[in-house]
């Protein structure tokens, strides 16, 4: 997988095919996502690509939480790139860019700069400013710019959603079986909970 930092000096991509997300622990529904992602991407002659962000968005808009990052991005890195993902761009979060709408991210970033010509969600993926761009506002923003979108449904585990904030409740309590159940990988970390 290549790795890009900021989307300043991407090489073109060949039928780009995009996902957006924190993916903080690459866990059994983000998994989902990837499969689909690169599937998508293998169906249409494209390359998958995979839109990520460092730090970890809620760390800047939520500093005073409890809030903490299931992993380092490395890993998180890592993991997705075991996923078949051709492509990973790390976007720089800092307060500016917390500050785009979903509009200027999507028209500006991942179709000025990316090209991308599919773009790949979750059911409850929202992003921009507030994260006012819910999955429909998304959804008709990509039309307008002759965008395709991929929607997934919600992945679920023993009738229940799969979660990051899932997995850092059951890391708090301490329920490490569990963790690992969500994640699909044995779960490692030098801070106590």
């Amino acid at each position: 997988m290549i790795v890009y930092q900021g989307f300043e000096h991407i090489d073109k991509l060949e039928n780009p095919v995009v996902a957006i997300g924190s993916f903080d622990g690459v866990h059994l529904g983000h998994c989902r996502i990837l499969r689909y992602l690169c599937d998508t991407a293998r169906l249409c002659g494209g390359q998958s690509v995979v839109v990520t962000f460092d730090p970890h968005p809620q760390l800047l808009v939520n500093p005073d939480s409890d809030f903490f990052a299931i992993n380092p991005l490395d890993k998180n890195l890592s993991l997705i790139a075991e996923q078949g993902v051709d492509v990973a761009v790390v976007v720089p979060f800092t307060q500016s860019f917390s500050e785009l709408s979903y509009t200027e991210f999507i028209e500006n970033h991942i179709i000025g700069m990316l090209h991308a010509k599919t773009l790949v969600m979750g059911p409850n993926h929202a992003l921009g400013h507030n994260r006012e761009g819910d999955r429909a506002k998304i959804e008709a923003l990509c039309r307008q710019h002759h965008v395709s979108v991929v929607d997934i449904p919600e992945f679920m585990m023993n009738n229940a959603q799969v979660h990051s904030s899932t997995i850092r409740k059951l890391i708090q309590k301490k329920e490490f079986s569990k963790v690992d159940e969500l994640l699909g990988y044995h779960w490692e970390s030098k801070i106590q909970y």
